[in-house]
This record gives C-alpha cells, sequence and structure tokens, in this order.
C-alpha cells in the first residue's frame, strides 16, 4: 500500500478532496492594527533602502527613486473606523519632479515602478498570497476624495498556475535603461487585460493558468454611507465575478487612491482614499470543514488525546453562525464507547478584529444520544486564518466535560516510510477509526503517537 503524504495545510482548504465545504479564508492584517513595517519598494536592481511603512502582510507603493533621489511616501497611517490605525493612500507629487505624480496604492502582492527622468512609465503589483477559498464578496469601510472627479479602483482577483512576462523594466533611472526581470504572476497578465501600452517582453503561462474571480470596478459616489456620526465613512462591497469551478491557488487585492490601470497621465495628484477592515464576505449557508483533533478531560481523566475530529462552521447571517462537532464519541477504558451524536450549537455570536474571529455560544438542554442524554453545551474560540481553537464545555448531569478542537496545520510533505514502535491509526474525515488493512482509496488522517497527518490513499 502507498501513502502520499500532502501538506496538512493544502489537505485544510481542498473542498474538492472530501470536505465539500469550503474554507473561510480571510485576508492578513485586515484592520492594519497589527505592525507596521519599513517598506522597502521592490526594484530589479535589488533595492534595499527603505521610505515610509507599510501595514505587514500588505505592501504600500511607496517610492524610492533613483538610488533615494526621488524618493516619495504615498501611504500613511491614519486614525480607522472605529478603531485606531487605517491606511490612507494619496496620490503624490514625486519630491524630485512635482510634475510627475505617484499613485498610492496597496496590495498583497509586491509593488514596482519604472521610469526615465520621467518618461517611460509603468507599474503594478506582481504575486499575491497562497488562497484557495471561494468568496462572495470583498467589503470595506472607506473615505475618498477625488481631484478633479477621479474614482478609486477596487481589483481583486483569484487564480491557480503562474504567468511569466520576460523583461519587465523594474527601477528608476535618470539616464540609460532599468535594468529588466522576468516578473511571475503581474496583475495585467493574470488579469488577461491588454498589454500594448505595457513595458516588458512576451509573456508566457504555466498549462494550468487559470483566472478564477475577479472584481475591478471603481468607487462610485453612491456607495452606502453608514452614519454621519461616523466621519463620512463609507462601505464597500462588489461581489467577485467567477469565471470557474476550479480551487484557487493565490488571491490578490489591490486598493488604489485614482485610476490604477489608466497609466500615469490619468493618475491625479491630492486624491486620496482612507481604507479599514478589509474582509471577504462568503455564501450564506456555506458550510466549512476544519480537520483537527480533540482532547477530552472528563473528572480529571483524559478520555482523548489528539483525536483526529472535525469540526463544521456554517454562517447564519450577520455576526451569526451554527457551530458543530459531528459523531462525538465518549470513550472510557474497559467500556463500551458512548456515541452521543452531533454537538449542534445554533446562534453562535462572532466578532473580527485583526484578521482573528471570536467566537461564543451556547445551548441548554441540548439531547444527545437519541435523546438518552440531556446536556449544556458552552463554545467559545478563535479562528485565524486555518489556525483553529475551539473550547467545548459540556456539563452532563453535574458531569463536566472539558473538549478542545485544535486545527491541524502542519505535516509532512514527501513520500516517507514511518519505522517507530507506536501503532498506527487510521481515521475518516468524520473522525472514525477505520481498520488500517482495508482501505479504501480516498482522504484519511493518520496518527502514530503524538504525530498526526493526512495521507491520500491510491
Amino acid at each position: 500500500m502507498k501513502f502520499l503524504y500532502k501538506s496538512m495545510y493544502s489537505a485544510l482548504l481542498m473542498g474538492a478532496m472530501g470536505l465539500n465545504a469550503t474554507a473561510q479564508q480571510q485576508l492578513p492584517n485586515s484592520g492594519f492594527e497589527e505592525e507596521w513595517i519599513n517598506c522597502v519598494p521592490w526594484t530589479s536592481n535589488g533595492n534595499s533602502k527603505d521610505i515610509g511603512s507599510t501595514p505587514s502582510g500588505w505592501c504600500i507603493s511607496q517610492v524610492i527613486g533613483v538610488s533615494g533621489l526621488g524618493k516619495t511616501e504615498v501611504g500613511f497611517k491614519t486614525e480607522g473606523y472605529n478603531s485606531a490605525t487605517a491606511v490612507e493612500l494619496k496620490n503624490s507629487p514625486n519630491s524630485l519632479l512635482s510634475t510627475q505624480t505617484v499613485p498610492g496604492y496597496i496590495t498583497l502582492g509586491k509593488t514596482w515602478s519604472t521610469s526615465v527622468m520621467g518618461n517611460k512609465n509603468d507599474g503594478g503589483s506582481f504575486g499575491g498570497i497562497e488562497f484557495s477559498g471561494r468568496p462572495e464578496s470583498l467589503e470595506f469601510m472607506y473615505k475618498h476624495t477625488g481631484t478633479d472627479g477621479e474614482k478609486a479602483t477596487v481589483v481583486a482577483y483569484l487564480w491557480k498556475g503562474h504567468w511569466t512576462q520576460k523583461a519587465v523594466p523594474g527601477n528608476i533611472v535618470a539616464f540609460g535603461s532599468p535594468k529588466t526581470a522576468d516578473m511571475v504572476d503581474r496583475d495585467r497578465c493574470v488579469l488577461g487585460l491588454d498589454m500594448s501600452n505595457s513595458l516588458g517582453g512576451a509573456v508566457t503561462h504555466s498549462d494550468d493558468a487559470e483566472l478564477i474571480a475577479v472584481i475591478n470596478v471603481e468607487i462610485e459616489d453612491e456607495t452606502t454611507t453608514i452614519s454621519e456620526d461616523n466621519n463620512g465613512w463609507k462601505k464597500f462591497s462588489a461581489k467577485f465575478d467567477y469565471k470557474s469551478d476550479a480551487t484557487p491557488e493565490m488571491i490578490n487585492v489591490v486598493l488604489a487612491a485614482g485610476n490604477y490601470f489608466g497609466g500615469a497621465t490619468a493618475v491625479k495628484q491630492g486624491t486620496s482614499l482612507i481604507v479599514d477592515d478589509v474582509k471577504l464576505i462568503y455564501a450564506e449557508n456555506d458550510k466549512n470543514v476544519y480537520p483537527g483533533v480533540l482532547n477530552i478531560e472528563m473528572l480529571g481523566n483524559n478520555l482523548a488525546s489528539n483525536k483526529p475530529a472535525t469540526i463544521e462552521i456554517t454562517p447564519a447571517g450577520e455576526g451569526k453562525c451554527t457551530f458543530t462537532l459531528p459523531n462525538f464519541v465518549l470513550e472510557m477504558a474497559g467500556e463500551e464507547p458512548i456515541v452521543l451524536g452531533d454537538i449542534v450549537v445554533n446562534d453562535v455570536t462572532t466578532s473580527e478584529e485583526n484578521g482573528v474571529t471570536t467566537y461564543n455560544g451556547d445551548v441548554k438542554g441540548l439531547q444527545l444520544a437519541g435523546g438518552t442524554i440531556v446536556a449544556d453545551v458552552t463554545l467559545n474560540g478563535t479562528i485565524s486564518g486555518n489556525n483553529v481553537v475551539m473550547n467545548i464545555d459540556v456539563m452532563w448531569s453535574g458531569i463536566p466535560i472539558k473538549v478542545t478542537f485544535t486545527s491541524t496545520t502542519s505535516g509532512i510533505t514527501d513520500i516517507t516510510v514511518d519505522n517507530s514502535n507506536a501503532p498506527v491509526e487510521f481515521y475518516n474525515l468524520q473522525g472514525v477509526r477505520v481498520n488500517a488493512d482495508n482501505l479504501t482509496p480516498g482522504i484519511y488522517v493518520r496518527r502514530q503517537g503524538s504525530q498526526v497527518s493526512k495521507v491520500l490513499v491510491k
């Protein structure tokens, strides 16, 4: 029997491999409250100088100029919407050539720009972050001031595979020619936009390259105002246009103060955009399944340690969800297992701060084991990306049962053979132990001692 060990991180997110659900991944540092770091703009000639700062996980389009001459800041920390911090982006005059405008934008990828003494201008974003969810829409709070009616731009896209453009000029020079570099996953290439007015060479792509979903819109003035009491903050929301049923591998988000794809002449000095609370919105009742392990304590006894299990999170409206721990079983030494069934907590309250979602809920008189057991359940926990910790406290006839669920996000990436003496156990994705000698093709959770991994049996 041959086992192909996959990354636990990838397996958590692969809905097509037996989970039949979409992981509700969120964007990093979505409220910009986490650490801001020195911004070191990427250039094709290896820039190492910093200018200004950028929120961790994001990149602001600060420009370093020619070895520091002409360096220009276009992004700043400012007061947020009901929080201490937001990002202000502003189209600003170049500090050396005031007639040249540096566009202000922020991205999950890397920003870049090129110019030859104010001519042959180009730039944008390339790359992004690993991602395999399928969100329904993008939402954030904002304030916008447009010079001569210039509108802000919102670009977000999901894709798989890679596009490579040869010989893209990627730094600013006073004379001569910028150094070129092969650029992977340039925004225009992934989006399939017209490249005739863009600098760089031929574009090729991998066989599996595919644009899966996109948002490419301007922020309209008609966007709903939340309240005059909130100092003019407005809410932006736009749905992704899905072009494929494939599972994404990457995401990029670009928020620009002005006309992002319009070119140097379209960008107006002074146009500004303040953004906060950038989040992905998932479809109502889109169940999300997280594999992991359970630890169970009862009356001071450890009934289970690192027992494979899954939990389900089902959205149920703004700030609400339903939590389910399927097929919960109490196994006590020398006793027949007690099959309690599904632990379901409805109307769980959720709140998000700094990319961490907190869950709190309870249920009284939950009927388990076909109604023969009645228990009270209290739930509290957090999800940050794909790191999940849930505390499920069960009170049964005055007896407390402490259940802790933790997601498993590490794993083995190569084919390997484990020669340790600990017994090997296999569980299906519902947490039920199965016979290791009788496995059919599919995904299983493998435990050997304290080591837990996910395996694909072929």
